[in-house]
């Protein structure tokens, strides 16, 4: 990935209008966390749903008899050429990268 002018260089968050957006954006109970979800439970497995695994970081769910965290991700964060942005742009774009 290119890197992008700009950014904070302290590493520090800038709120911005596209960042609020994104606030509102459902991060629980997704249809495919759902249906994850549903499927891992038919074959006879137990979970723990919203488990903190370390800090800051929150698993979608948990099997703990397994020790297996799973999270559910876009394409965007796994960085699919057709949802991902070639180059970060704005003052969050080092953090973001």
């Amino acid at each position: 990935m290119a890197r992008a002018s700009g950014g904070s260089s302290a590493g520090q968050w800038v709120s911005t209008t596209k960042s609020e957006h994104l606030r509102g954006r459902r991060t629980m109970d997704t249809k495919p966390e759902m249906a994850l979800r549903k499927a891992v439970h038919r074959l006879g497995l137990r979970l723990h749903l919203q488990r903190r695994v370390a800090r800051r970081c929150t698993a979608d769910f948990v099997l703990p008899r397994y020790r297996i965290a799973v999270f559910v991700d876009g394409c965007f964060w796994h960085g699919w050429p057709e949802h991902y942005p070639a180059e970060f742009q704005g003052p969050n774009s080092l953090l973001w990268q």
